[in-house]
């Protein structure tokens, strides 16, 4: 296969100002694309802002032979995530990737020690940060025709062990790929939405100190997982809708599939027949991988038309 390039693409990315998201952009911009580094330069919670890093991040592109620029607006508001958009559009006319890396862990630890801000702040940049920018760049790559959209999910999605706004932030983003996927496969729209949960050495192993920190910077460096990004970001990207997990040259998919389960048709039946069936609901050597709520609705046995719901929610 010939090299996988970006010559004339503009490409955004968030959180880019040193990590993963550094490495994503300087993928991008390495293979020919036009990056907008967006870096809010926040601390791991939230706190703070300093453009400082999204500038050295672009400064050391460009040192490299790419083009990028630096941007500093937060994904954390709406109003920032437009003027993030429009940077770009002001810069170089058009937008064609977009990569929705940024995000903070401010709330970890049992839920009765949550506060309301350290929900409020988690969704706001991880989710938030994710729908505002989908949303601000969505007319355009319609106008276009032609968009590739990477969202950044979590492993946490799984289960965390403490904390909830975190795996609630990026379950959501989950749920927006899955959805945005959708939406442009119903509209015959050449806009491809997929999602990747990065397992790599960060700011959060960094705080975990040595030996962890060095464990997972040589067996899961951030450059292991711009391959990846890079691929889903291309013009040939092979999926749409689709997550997969990425770490240490490495990659496999993930996806929610339903067993094939107890598909009674009894309506008035009880708790007690419910759970003489759980073995039959519960295994899962036999599944399906819906490609949408009404494929999932019609594992069921009944005579809706789910086309009808297709087309109200398309």
């Amino acid at each position: 296969m010939s090299e996988m390039r970006f010559d004339g693409k503009v490409a955004i990315v968030t959180g880019a100002g040193g990590g993963l998201g550094k490495a994503y952009a300087s993928l991008l911009a390495e293979r020919g694309a036009k990056v907008l580094v967006n870096d809010l330069g926040g601390d791991f919670i939230g706190n703070g802002a300093n453009g400082g890093y999204a500038a050295r991040a672009a400064e050391e592109i460009r040192a490299e032979g790419g083009e990028a620029e630096a941007n500093g607006e937060s994904v954390g508001t709406a109003q920032g995530a437009a003027a993030i958009v429009e940077d770009a559009m002001v810069r170089w006319g058009r937008i064609d990737i977009l990569v929705n890396n940024a995000g903070i862990v401010s709330g970890s630890g049992p839920i009765a020690t949550i506060t309301d801000a350290q929900w409020t702040n988690d969704l706001a940049v991880s989710a938030g940060g994710t729908f505002w920018l989908c949303r601000a760049v969505w007319e355009s790559m319609k106008a276009q025709d032609y968009g590739r959209i990477v969202n950044v999910a979590s492993g946490s999605w799984f289960g965390m062990g403490s904390g909830v706004p975190y795996p609630a932030a990026k379950g959501a983003i989950w749920a927006m790929t899955r959805a945005l996927a959708s939406a442009s496969q119903a509209n015959g729209w050449n806009i491809k939405v997929n999602a990747i949960m990065p397992i790599a050495g960060s700011r959060m192993t960094a705080l975990m100190g040595e030996p962890i920190n060095g464990l997972m910077q040589r067996d899961f460096p951030p450059r292991a997982v711009a391959p990846v990004v890079a691929m889903l970001a291309h013009a040939e990207a092979p999926s749409n809708g689709e997550m997969f997990s990425v770490g240490g040259g490495g990659y496999a998919r993930v996806f929610a599939g339903v067993s094939q389960g107890y598909r009674g048709t009894d309506k008035d039946w009880s708790p007690e027949d419910a759970i003489a069936h759980f073995d039959e609901a519960f295994t899962t050597e036999r599944f399906s991988v819906p490609a949408s709520s009404m494929d999932e609705a019609e594992l069921y046995t009944s005579e809706v038309p789910w086309d009808v719901f297709r087309q109200f929610v398309a």
